[in-house]
């Protein structure tokens, strides 16, 4: 699969180097794919003016086993009933001749060459409201209504008591960056059921992409669940009792320990979920909305990824291959795979979808 064909490369506006303050995160929205923003093209096709109504069934049942054109348009307008896209006919034959090919019923035939126009109509249906009520001015398009694309799109899908939660991940970004990891990326793994923070990893930018800070936080989580690959020199917070419920050896006892001591972060939750055991697995397996809930914890099932900076192409397929619920991060990177220069999530042929999220800040608010 060629992942650098589609969707299309989209560059965004290069992030200011000045760094990004607790007090500048102002808020939240989401990355769509580019169907929910660009406005639909428009096509051209050809169209016949019918002389009585009489003769629609007769038309349209034709119509749809020669030509099953524009499935996401309603295939008449009044009288008007929409033929074939103008590019399939050739500029060497008229529209009875390129109709003569699918043998249609003389009466039929005759029927669709009266009163010939070319048309301008939506290339594909709609994703949101706003881009049906433009395609209206063109022609009916079949239309259904997603109300949680929409309130990715105006904004009004978290509550205000989640806004708060998220900003507030955000600026433990900025601060385990500025004091812990020496100015370096960080990220930051929670279990949303609870909140709680299941693991958090810091990287440096410069360093093998095996060490970028996205691919080390994965590797946190799966310690969590008794595996993980990296070697590290680190050491981890141990587990506060033995046959703990949760379990801290995700989080690098640095970060544990100045989170702890920090009056402003009394409010978090620690720990992963342990795993659990095949007999509990089957009670719950009617449990609960998403395999998280129902089976115990997974990679990166049912989680949600902070990051301070934008994940690169590897990270990004890291965190699909992790299963992760949702990915949120604050700095765009030159060589981001979200927005800067893709839109991995995106990617239809993908096994498994990410949410992408990014924080908004002062600094955007001036440039827009």
């Amino acid at each position: 699969m060629d992942l650098t064909a589609s969707p299309p490369i989209k560059r965004a506006r290069r992030q200011s180097l000045t760094p990004v303050e607790e007090e500048d995160i102002t808020g939240i929205r989401a990355i769509l794919s580019d169907e929910f923003d660009r406005d639909i093209k428009l096509v051209k096709a050809h169209s016949c003016q019918l002389e009585t109504k009489q003769q629609l069934q007769a038309v349209i049942q034709e119509l749809s086993q020669k030509l099953p054109h524009f499935h996401h348009l309603k295939r008449v307008h009044d009288r008007s009933v929409l033929i074939c896209p103008s590019s399939d006919i050739e500029a060497s034959e008229t529209l009875e001749q390129h109709l003569q090919r699918f043998a249609f019923s003389e009466h039929v035939l005759r029927a669709l060459c009266q009163e010939v126009r070319v048309v301008e109509v939506p290339e594909r249906m709609p994703r949101l409201r706003v881009q049906y009520e433009k395609t209206l001015r063109h022609w009916p398009c079949k239309f259904h209504p997603n109300h949680y694309s929409e309130s990715l799109r105006n904004g009004s899908n978290f509550s205000s008591e989640q806004r708060r939660f998220h900003k507030r991940v955000a600026q433990l970004l900025v601060r385990l960056s500025r004091d812990v990891n020496a100015g370096g990326p960080v990220g930051i793994c929670v279990d949303p059921r609870q909140p709680s923070i299941v693991a958090i990893a810091g990287g440096e930018a410069s360093r093998s992409p095996h060490e970028h800070c996205s691919m080390l936080l994965v590797d946190y989580v799966a310690r969590s669940q008794q595996g993980g690959a990296t070697a590290t020199d680190l050491t981890f917070a141990e587990d506060p009792e033995a046959g703990a419920k949760t379990t801290l050896r995700g989080i690098p006892t640095a970060y544990y320990e100045y989170l702890n001591k920090d009056e402003d972060c009394k409010h978090l939750e620690f720990g992963a979920e342990t795993g659990r055991t095949d007999e509990v697995k089957q009670q719950q397996q009617g449990q609960g909305a998403d395999n998280l809930a129902k089976f115990g914890p997974y990679l990166c099932t049912g989680y949600d990824v902070y990051l301070l900076q934008e994940p690169c192409l590897m990270c990004s397929m890291a965190l699909v291959h992790s299963r992760a619920k949702r990915v949120f991060f604050l700095r765009t990177s030159e060589n981001g795979a979200l927005v800067t220069r893709f839109q991995l999530h995106t990617v239809r042929e993908l096994n498994h979808h990410y949410e992408v999220f990014q924080f908004t800040t002062k600094q955007d608010a001036k440039l827009t």
